[in-house]
């Protein structure tokens, strides 16, 4: 199986090794995370030794997975969006793999797409955030992105939805 790598699935586990016999893969984005010396050799030399794979996903995932940022309302870094891209990507073409994140934000937006996700040491999300706008006159909900309700004219106020997993 393919491993998907976020940084934190190193960074937060001192004793990550990469292990003959798998697969890992990152995004650029997310090799140039690690500024540290012992990750970046660790990573480096993994990648010199065929265990570790970089690669862009394609611009039509990187879209996708911006758009589908955009729509549920938080956002999360770049290397992170690549992540959920690569994820999107993958999945589009499906192929057998495992995101491994110790980061909330980009486990929410992985769950919400419904790309399979693992923990390294700190867990896994219990609950889904979903963030939208409401109307405090009307009380009809908008996409994030609104500002003022079309219909009252009043500002929008920041509401957010859980669902539990």
């Amino acid at each position: 199986m393919l491993l998907v790598l976020d940084a934190s699935a190193i960074l937060n586990e001192p004793n990550f090794s990469f292990e003959e016999g798998k697969r890992y893969m990152v995004t650029p984005l997310v090799r140039n995370e690690f500024r540290s010396m012992e990750p970046r050799l660790l990573v480096e030399n993994a990648e010199a030794h065929g265990l570790l794979s970089v690669r862009t996903p394609k611009k039509e995932f990187v879209e996708k997975a911006r758009a589908l940022i955009k729509e549920h309302g938080f956002k999360i870094s770049k290397p992170d969006e690549s992540v959920l891209a690569l994820g999107l990507e993958l999945k589009a073409c499906g192929e057998k793999f495992l995101v491994l994140t110790d980061d909330f934000s980009i486990q929410n937006f992985l769950e919400i797409a419904g790309v399979p996700f693992s923990s390294v040491i700190q867990g896994e999300i219990k609950q889904v955030f979903y963030f939208s706008k409401k109307c405090v006159v009307c009380g009809k909900k908008f996409p994030r992105k609104k500002s003022v309700c079309p219909d009252c004219g009043v500002p929008l106020k920041s509401c957010v939805k859980k669902k539990s997993i």
